[in-house]
C-alpha cells in the first residue's frame, strides 16, 4: 500500500482536483480509496455522499476500483475515534493506495485520528503532496503547513514517517516569480489555469497532462 497526503492552507487552490484526478487515474490498475477530510466535501459531494464516518450512514461510495469515505462532518468539527477503527481498518485492507484529501484545518481531532489508526497497525511512509497557488504568501503558509503536518506525524507515533514528494503550484495565469523553499523529492510541478477544470468541474474534465505525469511517478512508489 501507499499512503498519499494532500495538504495546502487554502481552499480552493486544487486539493481536490489533485486527489480525485490521482484517484482516477491510478484506479485503472489498483484499488484506490479518497479520504476525505475535508470540510468542503468536494469529492463526496460530486457522489451524492450526505452523511459522513461518524454517523455510520451514506458515507462511502463506490465507483470501479475507487472508493470515496466521507470522513468530515459538514455540521461539526469533532470526530469519535473509535467510530472511525469500526471500518477504517476494513477499508485500508481493501485498499492499494489511499488518498487522503486534507482541508485547511490540519489540527482537528479527525486529522490526527486518522493518523493515529494508520500508523497503530502500519508502518508504511506518508508521501506528501502539498498543493498552493502562485501567491507568495500562500506558497510560504504551504510550506508551513507542511512543517506542522510532519510534526503531528511524529507526535502520534515513533513509527510515522514522511516524504515530501511534490510541491505544486497551480493555477499560473501569468509569468510570475515564485519562490519555493522546500525541496520535494520528485520535484516542484506548475499547472497552469485550465479553465475547464473550474467552468466544468474538474470530475467532468480531461486529467490535466501535469497530475497524469505526476500519477506515473507514483505508480513507481506503489
Amino acid at each position: 500500500m501507499i499512503r498519499l497526503s494532500v495538504i495546502g492552507s487554502k481552499s480552493g487552490i486544487g486539493k481536490s482536483m489533485i486527489s480525485y484526478n490521482l484517484a482516477r487515474l491510478l484506479s485503472n490498475k489498483y484499488s484506490v480509496t479518497i479520504f476525505d477530510l475535508s470540510s468542503s466535501r468536494t469529492i463526496c459531494n460530486v457522489y451524492g455522499i450526505r452523511g459522513n464516518l461518524m454517523d455510520g450512514t451514506d458515507y462511502m461510495a463506490e465507483k470501479g476500483n475507487l472508493k470515496i469515505i466521507s470522513a468530515s462532518s459538514q455540521f461539526s468539527r469533532s470526530s469519535d475515534i473509535k467510530k472511525m477503527r469500526n471500518v477504517y481498518d476494513d477499508i485500508l485492507e481493501e485498499t492499494d493506495v489511499f488518498i487522503i484529501d486534507n482541508g485547511v484545518h490540519i489540527y482537528d481531532d479527525e486529522v490526527s485520528n486518522e493518523m493515529i489508526l494508520f500508523y497503530e497497525k502500519r508502518n508504511e511512509p506518508t508521501h506528501i503532496i502539498a498543493v498552493s497557488n502562485p501567491q507568495e504568501f500562500v506558497i510560504n503558509s504551504t510550506e508551513r503547513m507542511i512543517e506542522i503536518y510532519v510534526t503531528l506525524l511524529h507526535n502520534v507515533s515513533d513509527n510515522a514517517r514522511a516524504v515530501l514528494e511534490y510541491f505544486i503550484i497551480n493555477m499560473i495565469n501569468t509569468k510570475t516569480n515564485f519562490k519555493v523553499n522546500v525541496k520535494p523529492f520528485l520535484g516542484v510541478v506548475e499547472i497552469p489555469l485550465y479553465r475547464d477544470l473550474s467552468f466544468n468541474g474538474f470530475w467532468n474534465a480531461e486529467v490535466p497532462k501535469e497530475v497524469a505525469l505526476i500519477a506515473s511517478k507514483i505508480e513507481t512508489l506503489i
